[in-house]
């Protein structure tokens, strides 16, 4: 005996066609990027994401946090490019490695199909952990593959050309001792690495660079150095008659490193003495 089927009641029928409908229109219309759970083991880190150093202890403080409170925000992550069913990290490798860490399966990710390295390093830019290096890096990179130019790089992350151009300007001070900075063996202040890399003369660089290595350099000081020597060789003649104005800020600025010098115990060189000796006279000719 044949089954006999049941008609579909038209009034389900209705509010099912018109649930789906709206479910479809919510989902497609919505501006928002929805997190899924994604296993841990199909993720994969991105070799060219701007964070070079991992800090151990602060991945195993926020595993704690992770553990206690839960994963707060998903990480980013596009399709592999080359392994079908896996995902690749665009920003929150540090929450990816302390969930691997804590031992998780899965944990929250959200899909980005947006330019991956705009978007890896706008991530790391927020952060507070991410050095100037890596951070100069970052948008060294940006420049070469994408062609850009820097003040399109200061658009794309909502900064000022001259902040761009200053922070670029820090890869131009030497490879071995940004790889100390960047390694933390010295702990050198982000305006300070900036000042430093804008001291053009060879000599000079080499000589702040030793000082920045001791731990002995300041903006202060790298100022006094850098701007007495560039007064002093900006000097052009004045026109006849015109007034000299004086300024006693250079002389401030040079009482202040001689007696630096003094106090570190520098010896004087038979040239140091030599225009030593000429600047006492020109100062005994002034007060005469």
């Amino acid at each position: 005996m044949a089954r006999r089927t049941r008609a579909a009641s038209p009034i389900l029928g209705a509010v099912a066609a018109t649930i789906e409908a709206e479910s479809r229109a919510l989902v497609t219309d919505s501006g928002f990027r929805h997190t899924f759970e994604v296993p841990v083991a199909s993720v994969d880190a991105d070799p060219d994401q701007p964070r070079r150093a991992f800090d151990l202890a602060g991945l195993q403080q926020l595993a704690v946090t992770m553990e206690e409170q839960g994963q707060l925000q998903p990480i980013l992550v596009r399709r592999h490019p080359n392994e079908r069913g896996r995902w690749m990290i665009i920003a929150g490798e540090r929450r990816w490695r302390a969930a691997q860490s804590l031992g998780w399966r899965s944990m929250l990710a959200m899909e980005h199909d947006g330019d991956p390295e705009v978007a890896a390093l706008l991530e790391n830019l927020q952060r507070v952990d991410l050095t100037v290096i890596e951070e100069a890096r970052g948008i060294r990179r940006l420049l070469d593959t994408k062609g850009w130019t820097q003040s399109q790089a200061a658009e794309a992350l909502g900064r000022s050309k001259g902040d761009v151009s200053a922070v670029l300007g820090i890869l131009s001070l030497p490879a071995g001792f940004l790889d100390d900075v960047l390694t933390s063996e010295l702990d050198i202040p982000r305006n300070v690495l900036v000042e430093l890399a804008r001291v053009k003369d060879g000599a000079q660089l080499a000589r702040l660079t030793a000082l920045a290595r001791a731990g002995r350099l300041t903006v202060r000081e790298l100022r006094i150095e850098r701007d007495g020597a560039g007064e002093a060789s900006d000097a052009r003649p004045r026109p006849a008659g015109q007034a000299v104005r004086f300024s006693t800020t250079v002389l401030d600025r040079l009482a202040h490193r001689l007696s630096e010098l003094r106090a570190a115990g520098r010896a004087v060189t038979a040239e140091d003495r030599a225009k030593l000796e000429r600047l006492r006279a020109e100062i005994d000719a002034l007060l005469a």
